[in-house]
């Protein structure tokens, strides 16, 4: 059976449910906050742009909630110190998966890592309680809007360990993904922010705490890519110097993941220049040369520096965000200030 596309007048029906869902839906929890966030961004993962139906895992949602809130059950820093304060995410007590995810952080040092290599079962454990309360609390209740249920992503059937996106669904969530990304942790935040509001005051930086990527943690892949780049920057092909930047290949404001084999080492003025645009089709070519020719390596590397790896999602990422970018005749990034639209030939590069 062949599936068409969602019509334009379909896509836009689309973003106004989501709009709904994010305003009108009843929130006692950020829980649906977090499912809508993990749905997104497993149709970038495993979906494809043809409108099909796609069948979603509860597990697979589950594991998507511990990277989700992983970054949010640690103490919130006020001036730069730890002020012992684990955010409430619930308007009673504290979330379940809060405080799961906080006793794991304890016993593994703060890496999601470090957890998934060096105790796998442990990771399968924490994933199943995680799976439990995902298909207890949000996944049949997401779609309640008001008195009326709002059936738009997929059947409410309330029971089951898997659901499937609606033709249509999956597609839309990839062509606008950055939007939904940007209106669910906006909503999100502003969730947090009143929950938590007689214990931050006028906190203004909730939203970088919540979503945002740890700079500080960059410095530990620079040696791996130097010596995989052979110590060029992987944009000019120049001799890289202590100017150098660990630069995410596709940026982080497109996809937040942080997984090492997206991060190739630039001269700060081509990572600078670069900034938020994707990298043209030479770029590309060569950023996939290097995770071919030094696959192994790489994986080893990273794996016993307890870095994120994960080389699969990060070409399922890039081949989206190259998609997107073609189908909205978007521009990428050649040098200096010289950009250009995307030529259609860049899926060649990834068929090599």
């Amino acid at each position: 059976m062949t599936w068409a596309l969602p019509t334009p007048e379909e896509q836009v029906l689309f973003l106004r449910n989501m709009q709904r869902l994010l305003s009108e839906g009843l929130f006692v929890a950020s829980y649906k906050f977090a499912l809508v966030h993990a749905l997104a961004d497993l149709a970038v993962l495993k979906g494809d742009d043809s409108g099909l139906p796609l069948e979603l895992s509860t597990k697979d949602i589950a594991a998507k909630f511990v990277e989700l809130y992983w970054r949010q059950s640690r103490p919130f820093p006020v001036g730069g110190q730890s002020s012992g304060l684990i955010l409430q995410q619930n308007t009673g007590k504290q979330a379940a998966i809060i405080a799961k995810i906080a006793e794991s952080q304890q016993e593994f040092g703060g890496s999601l890592f470090r957890l998934k290599q060096g105790s796998p079962d442990h990771w399968r454990d924490l994933v199943a309680e995680v799976d439990t309360v995902v298909r207890t609390m949000p996944l049949w209740k997401l779609q309640t809007v008001g008195n009326e249920s709002l059936e738009f992503l997929y059947e409410n059937v309330g029971k089951g360990t898997k659901i499937t996106l609606k033709p249509g669904v999956s597609y839309c969530f990839r062509s606008f993904y950055e939007l939904i990304r940007d209106l669910i942790e906006g909503a999100w935040v502003r969730f947090v922010q009143k929950l938590n509001a007689n214990k931050l005051g006028n906190i203004t930086d909730l939203g970088s705490f919540l979503f945002g990527n740890e700079r500080a943690c960059l410095d530990a892949y620079r040696p791996i890519l130097m010596d995989v780049q052979k110590g060029t920057c992987l944009y000019c092909q120049k001799s890289l110097t202590q100017q150098s930047q660990v630069d995410h290949f596709i940026p982080w404001s497109r996809f937040p993941a942080d997984l090492g084999h997206n991060f190739v080492l630039a001269h700060d003025k081509c990572n600078n220049a670069k900034s938020d645009f994707l990298a043209a089709e030479r770029h590309l070519e060569g950023w996939l040369d290097r995770n071919r020719e030094h696959k192994d390596e790489l994986q080893e590397r990273l794996v016993a520096s307890a870095l994120p790896c994960d080389l699969y999602a990060s070409i399922q990422v890039a081949k989206w965000m190259y998609q997107q970018t073609e189908k909205s005749n978007g521009q990428v990034w050649v040098m200096e200030k010289v950009l250009k639209h995307l030529d259609p030939a860049w899926a060649k590069c990834f068929a090599a």
